[in-house]
């Protein structure tokens, strides 16, 4: 499961990119694979090229930082699709607890020329990826029914689609959203409405802290992460980088470091420095988040979708969808009372405002033309909605598909699940974000993600001035975009 914090041993991509483009040929046949410096919208569907009799062909699933119910699901799909037909076979590869060392193995097997036929990777590695040239856009096959582009949200179709092609093969998202215990509410005589904007988030949290809660020490619990930073700013229209925050060519430059931004870091940063969110860090395996909501010293924690069926455990105590809708109680740990509600994440001016997260298959140019093919034939089935509604169900990754939420199946499970209650909330928050709210398009992005990282913890932790800190951040993206652009051409 994918939460909220992603932080880990970042390997500077341009340094990464440049030995991989350097090393980067493709297969033979150019029109069907594509490589580095080709027109992404002029690559041919492979899909003719599977063989319709013979030996299977084998292909390969690389994935990273899938635990649990996720882990289970991928390599489940890999071998029902196996089980489905006898044309192709799929070996699914765990390459690590985390995105970053996958993409690290990624880029040493394409200098070693033994790149997978199918990648798993996040959402913010996309452009990077596509830098690398080793990929088949997904819409590339479209027409063959392997993509339903008619039926992708707006805002998952313009943060995917590069050069004027639609990049991954099939899509799971995530979205941020704010899990609340509705007995801390009932008990401050605030209404069972979360804050629909941080303004009101303040003044929720003040109402809690001085209303004699029992244990209740912080209000608010959320991780100190860079995806918060991302989904406030994309959420006012703000832009990240340049150039059309990185869609109309290669980001040069951040700009960020504008009033809105030190007015909403000084914000957060006032929330901190009352006493009104807990300071919980971002170390993998955090999990002080929820247990603070669990043991009644926060009510609300601020958290992405994916941690729905973790939020279920934490906090549903054993309760059902039924008498969640009844406000009943459910006693965790000696006298604590936790009921647990949902809300869309609260933005600077508006609610639900997320840009796109979560991860994303990719079909590359590795292997025969056959395989190629295969490659993409197994996309083709996960994009089924059977399989897209596994995904969801099974795994708590939103489908970026809308005819999946209409589904009778997923209607009884948001009705009938705790779990379902939450992810419901989160699919209709992702459906509705405009197209232009898709978030940023950076090609280091993990550096970025690590300027801002360290930002953030400076102003929320240890209380720097927010002006400079933002304006300090700014020049590190900026020069990082500049080294990644020299370094590969761009």
């Amino acid at each position: 499961m994918k939460i909220l914090q992603r932080r880990s041993t970042i390997v500077p991509a341009a340094l990464l990119l440049a030995a991989a483009i350097g090393a980067c040929g493709g297969t033979s046949d150019r029109a069907t694979s594509g490589g580095a410096g080709d027109d992404l919208s002029e690559i041919a569907c492979p899909l003719s090229a599977l063989p319709e009799s013979g030996p299977a062909v084998k292909i390969s699933l690389w994935y990273g930082n899938q635990q649990g119910k996720n882990k289970e699901v991928m390599e489940k799909l890999a071998r029902s699709y196996n089980a489905s037909q006898d044309r192709v076979e799929v070996t699914a590869a765990d390459q690590g607890q985390d995105y970053q060392a996958m993409l690290g193995k990624y880029t040493q097997a394409i200098q070693d020329g033994r790149i997978p036929n199918v990648l798993f990777a996040d959402a913010t590695h996309a452009q990077f990826l596509v830098d690398s040239g080793t990929l088949i856009p997904g819409g590339s096959c479209a027409k063959e029914g392997v993509v339903p582009l008619e039926h992708i949200y707006p805002v998952v179709r313009s943060f995917y689609t590069r050069d004027g092609a639609y990049i991954p093969g099939s899509v799971n998202l995530t979205s941020t959203m704010i899990y609340y215990n509705k007995v801390a509410y009932a008990d401050a005589g605030l209404p069972q409405k979360t804050p629909a904007t941080l303004d009101e988030l303040r003044s929720q949290a003040e109402k809690i802290a001085t209303a004699g809660i029992p244990d209740m020490k912080w209000p608010v619990s959320m991780v100190v992460a860079p995806g918060f930073f991302n989904a406030e700013l994309t959420g006012i229209g703000q832009d990240i980088v340049d150039h059309d925050n990185g869609r109309d060519g290669h980001a040069t430059a951040a700009v960020f470091d504008t009033p809105r931004t030190v007015a909403f870091m000084r914000s957060l940063q006032s929330l901190y420095a009352d006493g009104l969110i807990a300071k919980v860090s971002n170390t993998p395996g955090q999990i002080d988040q929820y247990l603070n909501v669990a043991q009644g010293k926060s009510a609300m924690v601020i958290e992405t979708s994916a941690a729905a069926t973790t939020v279920e455990a934490f906090l549903g105590g054993g309760m059902s969808a039924a008498e969640l809708a009844d406000g009943g109680l459910s006693g965790l740990s000696g006298d604590a009372k936790v009921v647990p509600g949902f809300g869309e994440m609260p933005g600077i001016a508006e609610p639900g405002q997320v840009p796109v997260i979560g991860g994303a298959y990719y079909v590359t140019n590795g292997g025969t033309r056959a395989q190629q093919a295969a490659a993409m034939d197994f996309i083709r089935y996960l994009n089924e909605l059977p399989q897209q509604i596994e995904w969801l169900i099974e795994g708590s990754y939103l489908s970026a598909d809308d005819r999946v939420a209409e589904q009778p199946k997923v209607k009884k499970f948001f009705a009938d699940s705790v779990a379902g209650l939450a992810l419901k909330l989160a699919s209709e928050q992702v459906a509705a974000v405009p197209a232009e709210r898709a978030g940023p398009v950076v090609g280091p992005f993990d550096q970025y993600e690590k300027i801002i990282q360290s930002m953030m913890e400076s102003v929320l932790l240890d209380g720097a001035d927010p002006a400079k800190a933002v304006r300090s951040a700014e020049a590190e993206v900026t020069a990082a975009l500049r080294s990644y652009n020299d370094e590969n051409g761009f």
